[in-house]
């Protein structure tokens, strides 16, 4: 798949574009500040609905507007057109039916309910700088990473984070009007019912999740022992529900069933048991922290709470890595998504490189645009002269289209 055009309506700096790009290696370079950023990040929202640079859509739209459109015109692999387009509204909009924000997903100019039937169609991975926050900040940031790469793969487990986002927010409603002197025979069958429901849930998601941590571990070490030249061993180790880990793999093991569970997907039966035995101890987790978790008004514990320990030698990166090093885990974590993805996709996914190179040594570089053969490519950097080794390992500038940006306009220059 390749997107032919791009359509933006005031999105960041944007009021009105639409741009038709090549199928290989698209240059855009100029300034900073100039909106070369806004406009791959307009390309990724279109696709993927979320930003890769914040959670708050009000973000992205124009300063004085009301709400944006990002849409894209594409190719399939079958030769066949698909248009993509994604809108996001203020309460103030006229889009707005009942006065609240709110989100238009079009697939082919027909209304999209479901976003599980949206996420997927289009599939991009997004190298930038941001990447950074994957290894040295909160978990928030690799769950994401997670969770992303997951729904492009699976749409059906967007859903299960939606029913589950949706889930702990009615209990923690409930936890946040419980008083100090609450009758437990008037709360807990209704905090029973919660968590019985976000524990069933939470058994599904968790082994999804376990599945490609350790897909993402297996290939992010393979890439990052190559760009260290050996000299690091990346490990990424899945953490959720206490116990929880260790109740999996030890029915993966007893029972002969790893290789079955990473490639072949479990039986109906197995798959069922296992799924019990989880949903079994994360409501026993939840269960045990009900007192204080009144007493906060908060869910202390659960899989929203999970997160990947990443791991050098040994040692937890965010403690003790340098940012050279993190820059290098970054990129083998991208590069292994990019590789997941092909596993399990068909087409071979559109690759966006945002001012990634001003940040990589040449071996980076040269480890990053090796493995990015056959895809549409887009790239944004200040100095196009400086990429000329990279643009020729791509395909060579005669696949090359190069875009001068400036101040929200884009010029297609020979």
């Amino acid at each position: 798949m390749f997107i032919r055009s791009i359509h933006l309506q005031n999105f960041r700096n944007y009021g009105r574009l639409d741009l038709d790009v090549g199928p290989s290696v698209n240059i855009f370079y100029g300034d900073n500040a100039q909106g070369k950023t806004n406009l791959v990040e307009g390309i990724y929202v279109a696709s993927s609905i979320t930003s890769h640079r914040t959670s708050k859509d009000a973000d992205l739209i124009k300063f004085g507007e009301n709400e944006y459109k990002a849409s894209l015109d594409l190719t399939d692999d079958d030769g066949s057109n698909v248009q993509l387009s994604s809108c996001y509204y203020l309460e103030k909009s006229s889009l707005s039916k009942y006065g609240k924000p709110g989100r238009i997903l079009i697939r082919d100019n027909a209304p999209v309910d479901k976003v599980s039937e949206y996420i997927g169609v289009c599939n991009i991975v997004i190298f930038a700088p941001e990447d950074l926050n994957i290894v040295k900040n909160a978990p928030a940031f690799r769950r994401k990473f997670l969770n992303t790469l997951i729904s492009k793969i699976s749409p059906s487990y967007f859903n299960l984070l939606s029913n589950y986002s949706r889930l702990l927010a009615q209990k923690n409603a409930l936890l946040k009007s419980i008083k100090s002197n609450y009758k437990s025979e008037n709360i807990d069958p209704q905090l029973d019912f919660w968590d019985f429901s976000l524990a069933e849930l939470s058994a599904e998601i968790i082994l999804k999740r376990y599945k490609f941590a350790k897909l993402i571990s297996d290939i992010a070490s393979k890439h990052h022992g190559s760009i260290s030249g050996g000299k690091e061993n990346l490990q990424i180790e899945y953490s959720t529900v206490f116990g929880v880990v260790g109740a999996l793999e030890t029915f993966l093991d007893k029972n002969s069933k790893y290789d079955e569970f990473m490639h072949k997907g479990l039986s109906e039966g197995d798959y069922g048991r296992i799924k019990g035995i989880l949903s079994d101890l994360v409501l026993a987790k939840l269960k045990s922290v009900r007192n204080y978790d009144i007493d906060k008004h908060i869910s202390s514990t659960g899989i929203h709470r999970d997160d990947l320990i990443m791991k050098l030698d040994g040692l937890v990166m965010k403690n003790y890595s340098s940012q050279g090093q993190q820059r290098t885990a970054a990129l083998a974590l991208k590069l292994s998504e990019l590789e997941i993805i092909k596993m399990f996709v068909s087409s071979t996914p559109i690759l966006i490189l945002d001012d990634v190179f001003s940040e990589l040594d040449k071996t980076r570089r040269m480890s990053l645009v090796s493995a990015m053969k056959d895809a549409q490519i887009f790239i944004t950097c200040t100095d196009k002269n400086m990429i000329g080794d990279e643009i020729d390992v791509m395909g060579g500038s005669e696949k090359a289209e190069f875009y001068l940006v400036n101040s929200g306009n884009i010029e297609k220059k020979a």
